[in-house]
């Protein structure tokens, strides 16, 4: 039986003990900066005023997300492509795997940009009863059969869900079953699709399910070939369910110098050393409000200050997000040329930061 990590993290937090190690003086990043690259067999790194970062606020910065008090493992600071700040604490290094959890959403996000931009897929509009024959039988919801792409990418998808308690939780139920897409697609809609956002971990098993069904590969197998290899990002662990289910909701661990790349590439437009990974066209769309109602939400990313939902900070507009749980931040800032990336476990402490504070103290560095 296969019980997720972020289900069961909680059960081990009585016999956990948070030891912050002493902060690393040596954060700030040196070198000089030598034109652009792309960190496809490592990263560089500069000090921040070679990219027109003020190394003093960037220290407060340090400050804030070093505080023992918070969960922090790690984070780095990415200017114009170099690392100007980087530390680790918790026994983390630039070569362990940490967990990312629903960070994974916003990778599935652009595996299946990629599998349009190949023809896979002809677009978000499809429905996923032209793909599935087990959706169009008599007894089918109709509802159901009217399920789109762009409603699992967007979260609107209306399937009965709840992340809620234990006995009811549909994460631990369906982490209990041996097929994670088949208890998907066998719960019901209660809505109408396209109609309510509501955050779901489970319905993107419908884009795994999918991949593997026009491709002959599991969700993982395709993006190791078309999206992470490519960027020089081979030695992820993805967890999938006992028939070979990608989970496409969570279950990444990789080191932070990996989602980082993840977010260059990005930031570049989907472009990585003159090869054309993800069209620009689906960055653009992905991370961008599906709806005026919902502007915090595109393609399983989170977008800008509205994220934070009660936050008054003042935050960039281009700024978007991939978010896990326990404090799993990748934050990309085109308009900055900026790559912030935070890995923690706060799950454990027993004040908690404020992301939304930490992006602002990095961009007053900026």
């Amino acid at each position: 039986m296969r019980l997720i990590k972020y289900i069961y993290a909680v059960i081990t937090i009585f016999s956990f003990s948070c030891s912050k190690e002493t902060v690393n003086p040596n954060f700030i990043g040196e070198g000089t900066y030598d034109g652009k690259y792309f960190p496809t067999n490592q990263w560089r790194y500069c000090s921040p005023e070679e990219v027109g970062v003020n190394t003093k606020a960037l220290s407060e910065a340090h400050t804030y997300i070093s505080n023992s008090n918070f969960g922090t493992d790690g984070y780095m600071i990415i200017k114009d492509g170099y690392v100007v700040a980087e530390d680790y604490f918790n026994d983390l290094t630039s070569e362990i795997k940490h967990s990312s959890y629903s960070i994974a959403k916003s990778f599935t996000s652009a595996i299946i940009g990629i599998a349009i931009d190949q023809g896979y897929i002809e677009s978000v509009d499809d429905k996923f009863s032209d793909y599935f024959d087990e959706l169009n039988n008599d007894s089918t919801q109709q509802w159901k059969k009217e399920l789109g792409i762009s409603h699992v990418l967007t979260m609107t998808s209306g399937i009965d869900w709840t992340e809620e308690g234990i006995f009811s939780n549909d994460i631990i139920q369906m982490s209990r079953s041996e097929d994670y897409l088949e208890y998907v697609m066998n719960k019901p809609l209660k809505n109408k699709p396209g109609t309510d956002w509501s955050y779901n971990s489970g319905e993107s098993m419908y884009l795994s399910g999918l991949i593997n069904l026009l491709t002959g590969k599991s969700l993982l197998q395709y993006a190791e070939k078309n999206l992470l290899n490519p960027i020089g990002i081979d030695n992820i662990n993805w967890i999938a369910d006992s028939k070979n289910h990608t989970v496409a909701g969570w279950g990444i661990d990789a080191t932070m110098h990996d989602f980082a790349k993840f977010g260059y590439l990005f930031l570049n437009n989907g472009n990585w050393d003159g090869k054309q990974i993800i069209s620009e066209e689906w960055i653009m769309e992905s991370t961008s409000a599906f709806s005026d109602d919902y502007p915090f939400y595109g393609y399983l990313w989170w977008l800008g200050e509205d994220a934070f939902f009660e936050s008054t900070v003042d935050l960039p507009d281009d700024l978007y997000m991939a978010i896990g749980a326990f404090g799993q931040y990748l934050v990309i800032v085109p308009s900055k040329n900026l790559i912030i990336v935070r890995l923690g476990q706060d799950l454990y402490t027993p004040n908690s930061w404020k992301p939304e504070e930490f992006i602002r103290l990095v961009l007053e560095a900026v």
